[in-house]
């Protein structure tokens, strides 16, 4: 098995999946003390609940050789700052260890800011990095 294979091999259900997650909104509830609102969450589709298995697995298997538990301080390490500056990388110059990073950051993020990994599965550079890694097993 290659080192990213639990993360790469869901490329192609990401690519297939046309409608990654929706925003899911409470309107059946006044929001009073009595009939409280649930506050609105994104229900992933299939192939991000995956991602989201597939990445924390990943990273624990990788524990020993490439610890990235502690993202944001291997990001700090390569010069990225925030989400803005993980957006705007350059995928293709990043090694492993920064896009295993980048990727575990965006999902355990998305817990604190939900819709996060939304954006990033929208948007496409979700799968840019996980083809990054797909590209970087191949060497």
């Amino acid at each position: 098995m290659r080192r990213f294979e639990k993360i790469t091999s869901i490329i192609p259900a990401l690519e297939d999946e046309g409608k990654h997650g929706e925003w899911i909104v409470d309107a059946e509830h006044r929001g009073a003390s009595d009939d409280p609102v649930q506050m609105p969450f994104v229900g992933y589709g299939r192939a991000g609940e995956m991602l989201i298995e597939a990445v924390h697995e990943c990273v624990e298997d990788l524990s020993e050789v490439m610890d990235v538990h502690d993202y944001m301080g291997v990001l700090e390490s390569y010069g990225l700052h925030g989400v803005d500056d993980i957006q705007a990388v350059d995928a293709s110059a990043c090694d492993a260890k920064c896009t295993l990073a980048m990727i575990l950051a965006i999902v355990r993020q998305d817990r604190f800011c939900e819709g996060l990994l939304l954006h990033y599965l929208e948007s496409g550079k979700m799968l840019e990095w996980m083809k990054r890694l797909a590209e970087l097993d191949e060497q």
